[in-house]
Parts: structure tokens; sequence; C-alpha cells
């Protein structure tokens, strides 16, 4: 009662005191304590219902005194990251002065231990993708409203304004889950932004600091300020330190690489205006790359190493598309490439590790790239950019070869490269000059200069003292070689011009001491040889060369024991994929002209041996000098060769003419004096089954070949060429050849021999060498076996194989003593022959010898012949008592066809047929001693006619046991050595 009535007596500002100070109590006590349990459990059921996850919120504070409000624990629970989003406290104080300013004042916003969570899963998912979907599937349920009238003019920004605007201890964490093993990536975050606000223009306001922290010691700071309606932003943006290992290892599954090592600093001043248009303004920039290495799983070298990568002076501008580098700067790199059976793992690093996925990336990739070449050509790149100046020093390039046994490496080292003014999406002109080492031996030099739009570029290099040794086990891989020396020097000019990037090239090289081996053995040597005007364009498809030089080479061509020359052992010694066949049917291209102005020799020498001879034989072109010119591969281009050696030495070889290569021709002439034969002894004594004692051999040939016909006329003069030891041969000819040789061998000791050849190079059985072999062989042969044949040019073409007498009689008679003296000049040219006789009877000798027995006995020295005896009566009958008286019969038996009447005419019949009757029997009844005295007599009576008439000397002429019933009536001549 007594607090009623002092109400009631109160004043009326008593009450107005009392009933604000009531509600500013009763405020409070909502503000302390109602108020927060239902901000907590409200809020945590929204974001629930909006997320689809379990939200925490561990304490809601609110003091309506000052007006601020505190929130402690809060988390949105995740399964796979334990927390997408989290913080452990946001402090927020409100100001009342908001009332008087016109706007929504913030004295403070705080956020501490701020966290934010992912995770990308296998298959490009998210640990998040359920609250997206979630929340895409609450806007869809909310019943849509009626459109509002449309506004004349944009609300804009609401007014708001905060003093300070910070987070401590933040992080964001991202976990790779797509691999074997999760990789986590942890950045601390921390920020403050001072006097924000939406509406002030003051320069003061909207100041911010941003800062985070690596895991291992890198920082971000972004500093700034920004500006709202319109908004712009401009500041400094400072990375320093940033360890790129953690980073690498979320891309663990997108490359084929890790990051052992690298450090990154990035710096640079920005601005951002949103009006008219967005632009974004970049100015010194600057970045810093340190200690970069991309290894891959499994080695031990990295296949790239950037000790130190500087990029400054760097200008963006979003709005005319440019983009410009004044510097960088690249100190020491280094880049291995390992080539094995997967190929070159460098073109491989950044693919995926799956499959599939690196597949598709490469097309894409290349896609890409001939978009983008595409338009740098046409010029119609999106953005310039320009790189002003690029310094490489100290670089380094390792090639391993691991498809080898043992794997080879070959290196570049102390490289150094300058790159001027190339830009990208203008016409300008670019250069370039740079140097390295090759192998630790050979200086590189390089320079040049080019456009990009459109595409051009001359260049230049050179190249010297480069060691060919290195580069030997590429060669042993592809043939059975060895590089043993050599040195390689290049000059050349190329240039690149026109939409097809035609390639013209302009050069000259040369080699030194050059050693290459075969088995183990030398093939070729090169003291120096020079290619000099050498051209080429791959527009005309022509390569032109003004001069091979080679001097002091030393080619070796060896038959091993089992027949294979150089040729058939390479190929033999090849991977079977690199046959020629093979390589030639893949061929199916245009074929390019070559042409050669010149080959030159000099003091150069070919060495050939074959071990498949017993003993071996060898021979050799020494002092080989001369020019080939003009070699074209166009057909019916005609070469020129003239060449001249020594063989073995000291026998001189010339070989003049011409050829072409396509459609084959040739018209060469070959000539070789003073040989030695003793050389041959392997093939005489394979072919002929004797040893070369001496002699020496002359050749001088000319070669035809045309539409694949061969012909050629040899001359060939053998100048005291004697056999010597026999050998044992099975493919020795079986004929006396050493008396066939001295059939062939004129009075002055010397043989000579022409020899025409013909075939045709497309029958398979045809071999030049085998043709000669057998024309010579053939030669010899048929002068040991028919000698006289042989001889008969010497004997006025008469065949002195056999001379004939007059039939039963041993006197010399005209035509017997022409075929003597035929046989004196044969010897006379032939003085190391020898000359059997061989006294000859035959049935033409029984037959004369009986006529002459006969004609004795019918009319004794009388008797003038049977056709003399017919004419006279008394010796028609004589003849006729004779055959009566001896046979015991009538003559007229003999007779079997009617006799005429005439009595003489009967008469001569009868007599002839007596003659007949008694001849044929006569000459069988003949005595052999009576034979053999003829022989002897002609055989006798010819020697003595050859040494005193016709100067023979005697020892020289031998008298061979006479043959009866032979097949001549004279002599048989028979030759020895």
């Amino acid at each position: 009662m007594k607090v009623l009535q002092a109400w009631k007596s109160s004043s009326w500002k008593v009450k107005t005191l009392i009933i604000l100070a009531s509600l500013y109590l009763l405020y409070a006590l909502l503000g302390f304590f109602l108020a927060p349990g239902l901000v907590r459990d409200n809020a945590r059921q929204a974001l629930a219902d909006l997320t689809g996850r379990q939200v925490t919120i561990e304490e809601v504070k609110i003091n309506p005194l000052v007006l601020s409000a505190t929130v402690k624990g809060f988390s949105i629970e995740d399964d796979q990251t334990e927390v997408l989003l989290g913080f452990n406290q946001l402090y927020v104080n409100f100001q009342l002065s908001s009332l008087f300013r016109w706007s929504w004042h913030f004295d403070e916003i705080m956020l501490d231990a701020l966290t934010v969570r992912a995770q990308r899963n296998p298959g490009n998912t998210f640990s998040f993708d359920d609250v997206l979907s979630h929340i895409q599937t609450q806007l869809a349920q909310t019943p849509e409203e009626e459109a509002a009238e449309p506004e004349q003019e944009e609300p804009g920004l609401p007014a708001i304004s905060i003093a300070s605007l910070s987070l401590a201890d933040g992080d964001l964490r991202f976990t790779e889950a797509t691999g074997e093993e999760p990789e986590t990536l942890v950045l601390p975050l921390a920020f403050t932004v001072s006097n924000f606000s939406t509406k002030s223009k003051d320069e003061n306001s909207n100041d911010y600091a941003i800062r985070l922290e690596g895991p291992d010691g890198g920082v971000l700071d972004w500093q700034g300020r920004f500006e709202f309606t319109p908004f712009s932003a401009q500041g400094h943006l400072n990375v320093e330190k940033v360890d790129l290992v953690p980073l690498a290892r979320l891309l663990k599954n997108e490359v084929r690489f890790t990051v052992p090592s690298g450090e990154l600093d990035v710096e640079t001043a920005y601005q951002f205006n949103a009006e008219p248009q967005p632009r974004v303004l970049l100015s010194d920039g600057q970045l810093i790359l340190r200690q970069l290495q991309l290894l891959k799983p499994g080695e031990d070298t990295p296949s790239v190493s950037l000790p130190q990568v500087r990029v400054e002076g760097v200008a963006l501008d979003s709005h005319a598309q440019e983009l410009t580098i004044p510097n960088v700067t690249v100190t020491d790199p280094g880049v291995t490439v390992v080539l094995d059976g997967q190929g070159i793992d460098l073109a491989t690093l950044f693919l995926p590790v799956d499959r599939e996925a690196a597949e598709e990336r490469v097309e894409e990739v290349k896609e890409k790239a001939e978009q983008a070449a595409q338009k740098v050509q046409q010029g119609k790149s999106e953005w310039i950019v320009r790189l002003e100046n690029v310094q490489v020093a100290g670089s380094g390039l390792r090639f391993t070869d691991r498809t080898l046994q043992p794997a080879q490496t070959l290196a570049l080292s102390d490289g150094t490269l300058t790159l001027k003014n190339l830009i990208i999406g203008e016409p300008a002109t670019f250069s370039w000059e740079g140097s390295s080492k090759i192998q630790q031996s050979g200086t590189l030099n390089h320079s040049g200069e080019g456009n990009l739009t459109p595409f051009s570029m001359d260049a230049q290099a050179g190249l010297k003292g480069l060691s060919l040794t290195p580069f030997s086990p590429w060669l042993e891989r592809e043939a059975p070689l060895v590089l043993a020396d050599g040195l390689l020097s290049l000059d050349t000019r190329a240039s690149v011009k026109g939409e097809n990037a035609d390639v013209s090239v302009n050069a000259s090289a040369t080699v030194e001491n050059v050693s290459l081996l075969e088995n183990g053995q030398s093939l070729l040597k090169i003291n120096q040889g020079r290619v000099t005007d050498l051209s080429l364009s791959t527009a005309e498809q022509v390569v032109r060369i003004g001069e091979v030089g080679l001097t002091g080479m030393d080619l070796a061509n060896r038959v091993d024991a089992q027949g294979r020359d150089v040729a058939a052992r390479i190929q033999a010694g090849m991977p079977s994929g690199n046959s020629p066949d093979k390589a030639n049917s893949q061929s199916q291209s245009e074929p390019w002209q070559v042409t050669v102005d010149r080959v030159r020799l000099v003091g150069s020498q070919i060495r050939h041996e074959d071990l498949s001879l017993s003993p071996n034989f060898r021979i050799g072109l020494y002092q080989l000098s001369g020019n080939l010119r003009n070699l074209d591969t166009r057909p019916g281009r005609r070469a020129r060769i003239d060449l001249s050696a020594q063989v073995d030495r000291y026998a001189p070889l010339t070989v003049k003419g011409s050829l072409t290569p396509e459609p084959l021709f040739t018209d060469l002439n070959v000539s070789l004096q003073n040989y030695e034969m003793t050389g041959l002894t392997p093939y005489t004594g394979q072919y002929l089954g004797y040893k070369v004692e001496k002699g020496q051999l002359g050749v001088t040939t000319g070669v035809s070949i045309e539409k694949n016909q061969l012909s050629s006329d040899t001359n060939i003069r053998a100048d005291e060429f004697y056999l010597g030891e026999q050998v044992p041969s099975e493919q020795a000819v079986k004929a006396p050849v050493k008396l066939g040789l001295s059939v062939l061998r004129n009075r002055s000791g010397e043989i000579t021999l022409p020899v025409t050849m013909a075939g045709n190079l497309d029958d398979p059985s045809f071999s030049v060498g085998g043709m000669v072999l057998k024309v010579l062989s053939n030669i010899v042969v048929k002068a040991a076996t028919a000698p006289f044949s042989v001889l008969s040019a010497l004997a006025g073409g008469k065949n002195l194989e056999t001379i004939a007498f007059s039939a039963g009689d041993a006197e010399i008679q005209s035509d017997t003593a022409s075929a003597l003296d035929a046989l004196a000049k044969v010897l006379n040219e032939r003085p190391q022959l020898r000359v059997g006789l061989v006294g000859t009877t035959n049935e033409a000798d029984r037959t004369a010898l009986a006529a002459q027995a006969i004609g004795r006995d019918v009319a004794d020295e009388d008797w003038l012949g049977i056709d003399d005896a017919l004419l006279e009566k008394k010796w028609r009958r004589k003849l006729i008592r004779r055959y009566e008286s001896s046979t015991d019969r009538d003559v007229e038996s003999l007779v079997s066809d009617p006799l005429p009447e005439d009595d003489e005419q009967r008469e001569t019949i009868l007599a002839r047929a007596a003659w007949e009757s008694m001849l044929a029997a006569d000459a069988q009844a003949l005595d052999r001693a009576q034979l053999t005295e003829l022989a002897r007599l002609r055989g006798e009576n010819a020697k003595a006619a050859l040494v005193q008439t016709l100067g023979i000397d005697q020892n020289r002429v031998f008298l061979n046991e006479t043959t009866v019933d032979g097949n001549v009536a004279g002599l048989t001549l028979t030759l020895e050595k």
C-alpha cells in the first residue's frame, strides 16, 4: 500500500524515471539471459535445415549494455574432414551511434580460429557436394513470391561501417584424397581491415591487411584499401618463401612428379576498378622461384631443376589485354630427359597417373596448342604478351637413353641464352643468341631473329670440336659398328618462312680423325672430310652440295672365312625391323632431288681382304685421288668420274668415264698396269690348282651398262706369267693349265687375251665377277685342252693338231711342207713350247700301200695307176688274171648286173671289179710292220724338215710312238711345256 501510495504521490518525472529504469532492467534481463538461448537454438536449427548437416553452437553471449554479442564453439560437422566450417569465437560490437550516423556502425568484428575445410574424393567429388545439393533442394521448395514492381533505380549497398574487422588464428584446409594416401594442405589465415565503410570516401577508410602463413614459414601479406559504389581496390600483394612442396602434394594424382624442394616469392602492386568496366592493373610485379625441383618417382636426379628464376617489372592491363615482362633471369637451370620403353619421360611428367585421363589431357592440350599456334600465326591472339629480355646462364641438359644396355647419357652444359623482344599478338622481331658445350668437348654457338606474326625465323649456328665417340652406342644398336674416334664441326644458316613453315638451310661441315670399327677392326678412317656449300629447301625438296672432300680416307673391306663381305655382316647384325626393304616400303613420299657438284678424293686408300681363300687374298688401292663430278639423282643426269690410284702401292690404276644412278648407266674405261700377279695366288690356287710363280698383269677395259644390259671389252696382258707349285683344290679345273698358259704366252713372254662379256643385270644368276672368272677359266682350259685351235691364228688359220701326208707316202709334199712351215712359225712365237710328232697311218694308207703292191705285180715299174691301166687291154687282162689266180674264182662272179656285149666295155668292167676286190683284200691283209715303218718315216722326215730346213731347235721336236690305223694319214701333234 505504501508503494502504491508513493507511486501515486510521485511526480510525473519520478514516474517516468521509474518506468524507464524498469524497462531498461527488463531489457537487460532479456538480453543477458533469454536472448542468447533463443538466438543459439534458432540459428542452429536454421543452419541445420539449410545445410542438412549437424550444426553446433556451444554458447551465445549478448551484452545489451554495450551492444555486443559473442558466439563460441560454432561448427558444421563433416564426416570426412570433421568440420566443414567452424570457429572458436565471433565477437561483434555494435555502436548505438549508428542512429546518428545514418548507417550501421560496428566498432569491432573479430573472428577467432576460423577453419574452413574441404576434401576432394575419387571421381572428382567434394566433401561439400551434399550441402550444395541440399541448399538447392531447399531453394527449389521455397514458394515463389509475386514479382515485385520493377524499381526505377538500383538501390545500391546499405550504409555499413566497421572500425575494426579482424581474423586471428584462422586456417584453410584442403585434403586431396583421390590417390592411395590423402594429402592435406593447411594455410594459416589472419587479416585486419580498418575503417571499413560502404559509403565513406575518406582516404583512411577501408584499409585492410590480410596475412596468410604457410605451414613451413611462407607468408602472404595483402595490404590495401577498397571502396564501394563503384567498387575499386588498390594495394600491394607480397608472397614470401612459400614452400611449394605441400602444394605439389595435392597434385600428385594429376602429374607424374614430386617436388622435393621449391620456394616462391611474388610481389606486385595492383589496382581494380569495376566501372566503367572491370579493369585490373598490375605494376612492378616480381616473381622469384628458388630451388625448385621436379622429381620423377623412382629417380635420383630431378627431371627439372631451377635454382633461381627471377621475373621483374611485370605489368598487366586487363582492359588493354596486355602483359609486359621486362626481364626474366634464369640461373643454372637443369633438365634431365630419360628415354625408356615408354617413351620420353619429360613429355609425360605433367600428365595424370591414370592412363585414360592422360590420353584425354594429351588430346585436350594438343587441340588447344594447335588453336593457339594458329591464332599467333594469324595475329589473332586475344592478349598481347611482351617478353622484353630473357637471360639464361649456366643451363644444363642431360639426355639418358635407357633403351640402350648399358644406359647412355649425353650432356649439354654451360649453356647461355639471351632472348629479346619476344611479342605474342602483334608483329615484332625477336632475337636471340646463346652458347653451350656438348659432352664437355664441342662448343655450340647459335643466334638469330624472327617473327611470330607471321611466323618467320633466320638462325645461325656454329659447332666446333664435337667428339663423335659418345654417339657410338646408338650406332652400335642399329648396326655392328663402333664409332671409335672423330670430331665434328658445323656452320649453318637456316630460315623458316611461309604458311607451310618452309625450311631453307645453308651449311658446311668438317669431320676429322674419324675412326669406324667393325667387329673390333678398322672399317673406315678419314683424316679430314669436308662438305661445303650445302643447301637444302623443303619447299622444293632439293639438296645441293658444292663439294664433298675426303682426305686420307682408309676403307677396309673384309670377306670373312664364311664368305660374307662387310655389307652382308652389317645387314646380318642389324635389328630385323631395320631392313632396307622395310624402310623402302615405308617411304611413299615424293623423292628428293640431290645433287653433288664434286666429290674429291685426296691421298686415300681402299683395302680388300678375303679370308675365305687360302692363302688369304689381299689387295689395296693406295694414293687414291680424283674427282666425281655432277652427281644428280634426277633421271638421265650423267656424272663424270676421273680416279687414279696405285694398286698395292706400285701398279697404276685409272678409272675414267661417266655414270648415271637412275636409270643405271655407265660408260667407263679402266686401266691397270704392272700388277704383280703373285698376289693372285689365292685365286689361281683355288681355280687353277697352282700358285703363281711370277708375272705382271695389265688390264684395259671398257664397261658399258644401259637399260640394265652390261657389255664390256677387255684386253688382258700378262707378262712373264708362270704358275709354280701345285696346290690341292677341289674347285680347280681338270686340265693342264700350265700348258694352256704356255700356249697363250708369246715369244716375248706375254699373254694377251681379248675378253668380251655381255649380260642382263636383272638376271639373278648373272654376276660380273663370276662371269670374268668363267671367261678366263674357259680360255685357259681351252688353251690347255685344244691348244692348236688357240694357236691357229699364228698358223695362218690352219689347225695344226694334225699334218697330212699323201696316203701311203712318207715324203714331204707341198701341202705337208706348208703345214710344217706354219708349225715352225708357231714354235718360233711360242719358244717355251715343245712339239711331239706322232707318225700316224690310217685306212687310206692301207689302201694306198695295197694299190702300190698290186701295181708292182701287174706292171712293175710301168704302173701308172688304175685309171690309166684300164685304158690298155694288156693291163686289164693282167688284173683279171691276178684276181682269178689269187682267189681261184671267176671274175664275172664279182658283177651281178648283166655285162655289155661289147668286149672292151665288158673287159673294163671286169678289170675294175677285180681291182676293187683285190685292193680291199690286200689292204686288210697288209703287214702291220709296213704301216709302222711308214708312220716312223713320216715323223723322221717331218723332224728333219723342222730342224734342218726351218731352223727349229732339235730339243724342241721329239718323236712319239707311232700310231697305226689312226685317224690321219700323216702326223698327229702334241704339245708339251
